[in-house]
């Protein structure tokens, strides 16, 4: 049983760990789009439909984003609760007490 608990930890880490970097991703991705789009609207050559392409991937990278946070959110619960879990299984008479030190909030 204890070896279950371990793999569920590691893996709820692993997957925290790639959310997270994820989010970090399509962050940066938003970004780097954010500061070009301006430039491309300065050419005056620039067709419609890039222009047009550049808000909807401005659109499409702000939902990633969302959704990234959102399931970074739901890794790092999964890391609480496993840790937590390991913890009451090492220190079964201090139940009450346990708790777990993970956050839930993503780092901006």
């Amino acid at each position: 049983m204890e070896e279950a608990k371990l793999i569920r930890m590691a893996t709820a880490i692993s997957e925290y760990t790639i959310s997270s970097m994820l989010r970090e991703t399509a962050s940066e991705a938003a970004e780097t789009l954010n500061k070009a789009a301006p430039t491309a609207r300065t050419l005056l050559c620039a067709p419609q439909q890039l222009l047009n392409d550049i808000v909807e991937a401005q659109k499409a990278l702000e939902q990633l984003e969302r959704s990234a946070v959102s399931y970074q959110k739901e890794r790092a619960a999964d890391v609480a609760a496993a840790q937590k879990d390991i913890m009451q299984h090492w220190h079964p008479r201090r139940k009450e007490e346990l708790g777990s030190n993970f956050t839930t909030e993503p780092r901006q």
